[in-house]
């Protein structure tokens, strides 16, 4: 309940941020245009319904990338202070998001460096306030449960394919103008937003030459400067192409109905993973209109972030099983062949369980790491590991040191045998 009341403040905060810091790189009209673009733009405001502390930390990563660009800009400490603090809450709130805005603001800085734009002094200060205010949770997590680190390879996409499906066609084309006209413009202002979108968008990459990324991750962090410049692209458009007031205005009128139609119809064919029996099947809209406005994200279902006309009578499975667990208040293991399953048991009965996966796409020795699921285990592992249940999908044979004790139409619960305990 309290994520629905929050969907809204999320939209608002992701979307608001979005459009300040695109007012503050060039002007009221262009933030404006940015919010709404934002709207329209899949991958974007894919982020915005997700009440999750990584989209918290997606609004600071543009704050901090901003601010240490304004600072440079006008030798502000304020800023630079301004873009620590931001630093040091993300360090405290999503690591992947942490590293990506450490990466680019230390490539910004460090090019400013040698530009001699950018004191040592400020360096040194922008350090010490991160350490002195990111570190104290890291330290408490490593003195306590140790630090440990996974990089998932997940799902990698090559750029077209997330240009295509992902940040769509429109805003790709907005790209190419917004590129133009900064490396037209060759100011600061140009440095800054193409080190802070190719930087990303190189990164993405790097698991062609072997290294262990997501990285459609990447890109969809990368997605919010890049809609930055697409703004900026039809920002030029808009003022400079077009010289017919009525054209500016029907433009005008297109994009906040297109970009507001978009979005509406978005959050309405979003399937959220947990649904309890009084919550909608259906959309508000029929699909057929959701067919004919939106068709590439519709025919080519981007699954990867989101899952547009989900199949519900799944979310429902998973709201049984979680209720399930509630009720049980287990204090011994759960190991899930669903990694979806983990944060929701976990975040709603403190069960404990192997992994807390938020995505299908997890590799299965990810989700199954001793083989538990295919009944590969043993007394002495099971006893070491202290596990109690096992939650199967409905089509996986139960080991043998198991027993079915809870179904559903997607799910069984299993418990281990007493004799092996």
């Amino acid at each position: 309940e309290l994520c629905k009341t929050a969907q809204p403040f999320f939209s608002f905060y992701l979307i608001g941020t979005i459009t300040y810091v695109s007012y503050k790189l060039s002007n009221v009209k262009c933030g404006v245009i940015t919010g709404f673009l934002a709207m329209f733009c899949f991958v974007t405001f894919n982020r915005t319904v997700i009440c999750t502390p990584a989209t918290i930390a997606i609004g600071l990563f543009m704050c901090s990338c901003l601010y240490i660009h304004l600072s440079v800009e006008e030798n502000s400490m304020k800023y630079l202070l301004l873009s620590a603090v931001s630093l040091a809450l993300i360090w405290n709130l999503h690591m992947a998001t942490a590293i990506l805005t450490c990466g680019v603001v230390g490539l910004y800085g460090l090019i400013q460096l040698l530009r001699k734009k950018l004191s040592l002094k400020f360096v040194l200060i922008y350090v010490f306030v991160v350490i002195i205010l990111g570190m104290p949770w890291w330290i408490y997590i490593a003195v306590n449960y140790s630090l440990i680190f996974n990089s998932i390879g997940g799902t990698n996409s090559l750029i077209t394919n997330f240009f295509f499906r992902y940040y769509g066609i429109i805003p790709s084309v907005l790209l190419l103008v917004g590129y133009y006209v900064l490396l037209k413009e060759k100011n600061s202002r140009t440095l800054f937003l193409l080190v802070w979108t190719l930087s990303l968008i190189i990164v993405s990459q790097v698991y062609l030459l072997g290294f262990n990324t997501v990285s459609i991750r990447i890109l969809e962090v990368a997605a919010y400067p890049l809609i930055i410049v697409s703004a900026i692209g039809l920002y030029y458009i808009y003022e400079d192409i077009i010289k017919s007031a009525k054209v500016k205005n029907i433009l005008l009128i297109m994009i906040v109905l297109l970009s507001v139609t978009s979005a509406l119809l978005y959050v309405d064919s979003y399937t959220p993973d947990v649904l309890a029996q009084e919550d909608s099947n259906g959309t508000v809209f029929d699909e057929n209109i959701h067919k004919i406005v939106n068709p590439v994200t519709t025919i080519f279902k981007p699954t990867v972030i989101a899952s547009r006309f989900a199949d519900s009578s799944l979310a429902h499975s998973r709201y049984e099983v979680m209720q399930y667990f509630i009720e049980k208040k287990s204090a011994n293991l759960l190991v899930s062949e669903d990694a979806i399953m983990d944060t929701i048991i976990v975040s709603t009965s403190n069960t404990p369980v192997v992994y807390g996966g938020f995505t299908e796409t997890i590799p299965e020795y990810v989700t199954d790491p001793v083989h538990i699921i295919k009944g590969w285990s043993n007394k002495e592992e099971l006893h070491k590991l202290k596990v109690e249940n096992l939650l199967l999908k409905q089509n996986t044979t139960t080991p043998y040191y198991a027993e079915d004790v809870y179904n559903n139409s997607h799910y069984k619960i299993c418990e281990i045998r007493e004799k092996y305990r």
